[in-house]
């Protein structure tokens, strides 16, 4: 009811929406046109000025197809994409690039540099990771995350500062759920200037035509605020729409509608101006999104890529990328050849 009232309230206030009668309009024709209520008139913000072509945008019944076809997602790897720690073992085993994982639980049973623990309470989940951090120095924190949640669910960090107290509030999760232990990602430093507590990720989507050949629809890189540390848009983040041949992020970034859809022009958190700005490594994690989506062939998949000082590396990957994020950069995807050959197959 909250988001529902934040969405509402967010059209209401914003001051570059179009006229009632075109709104109204316009919501009427691709209601019609799409045989379903278009939602996505608003989430894709083309009840704003400027989106004249309304009608280039997915529906959400046919982004919903997109995404649970079996013609178009191979369910063997949604299990992998869906599934943190089977991920990082296939892409360890493929050489992909990913954050170091340290080991992983099942409730009470911690497996950890092929040795086997159980642990029965805050106190021994403290002295566990008080032996860690004390052999690995260089470690400085660690991410916890659920191995099959989504959405920026279920995710803990460790630090080596403090990691005691943060055990003593959020133990009890780890030690009756299903995690994978990760080293935190170092961050590129030209990433940190626009905002350094969370890891900012691109996301690319990803799609593979008829003959194999991949080809990118869109990226746009997320941000965390607020003194996050993840950059997930359901969770109060946002996006910016980049320039998907020159690497650099555009001018303007949206928060979910849920959070009063803003336009925004600059961090909210330290005022870093997005336009232009070239993002490091940008052709390496291109390319390497590109590349994944040979290695696991389903039709449509989003990439969610850090930038480190060294190069990027892959967080995730998402068989339900929201790809409503990078449309508004793109004009629409119904237009596009890839996009109307998957919808023509389903």
């Amino acid at each position: 009811m909250g988001k529902g009232l934040n969405v509402f309230t967010g059209i209401l206030k914003d001051t570059n929406k179009k006229s009632f009668p075109i709104m109204v309009y316009e919501f009427l024709n691709l209601w019609v046109i799409h045989k379903e209520v278009p939602v996505h008139y608003f989430s894709r913000f083309l009840y704003q000025k400027g989106f004249s072509n309304y009608k280039d945008f997915i529906s959400t019944q046919k982004y919903f197809k997109l995404i649970s076809s079996e013609k178009i997602q191979n369910p063997l790897f949604v299990s992998i994409l869906n599934n943190k720690l089977l991920f990082a073992f296939f892409c360890e085993k493929n050489k992909v690039p990913v954050p170091k994982m340290v080991g992983f639980n099942s409730g009470n049973m911690f497996y950890y540099g092929g040795n086997k623990s159980f642990l029965k309470s805050n106190n021994e989940l403290i002295a566990f990771y008080t032996t860690y951090f004390n052999k690995e120095t260089n470690t400085k924190k660690i991410f916890i995350k659920s191995i099959e949640a989504k959405g920026g669910t279920g995710i803990f960090m460790l630090k080596k500062d403090n990691y005691q107290a943060k055990i003593k509030s959020i133990g009890h999760l780890i030690l009756s759920g299903s995690y994978i232990h990760q080293e935190g990602v170092v961050q590129n430093t030209d990433i940190d200037k626009i905002y350094d507590k969370s890891i900012n990720t691109l996301r690319f989507d990803v799609v593979v035509d008829k003959f194999q050949k991949t080809h990118l629809l869109g990226v746009v890189m997320r941000f965390g605020s607020g003194g996050n540390i993840i950059d997930n848009r359901s969770k109060g983040g946002f996006f910016v729409s980049m320039d998907k041949e020159r690497g650099q992020l555009l001018q303007s970034g949206y928060r979910q509608m849920g959070y009063g859809g803003a336009k925004l022009f600059a961090h909210p958190d330290t005022d870093f101006v997005f336009d232009g700005y070239n993002i490091p490594f940008y052709s390496e994690a291109k390319q390497l999104a590109l590349n994944m989506s040979l290695l696991i062939p389903n039709k449509l998949v989003g990439w969610d890529i850090a930038i480190t000082p060294s190069g990027p590396v892959i967080i995730e990957g998402n068989h339900d990328s929201n790809i409503t994020m990078s449309e508004v950069a793109y004009d629409g995807y119904l237009k596009h050849p890839v996009v109307k050959e998957l919808l023509h197959s389903l």
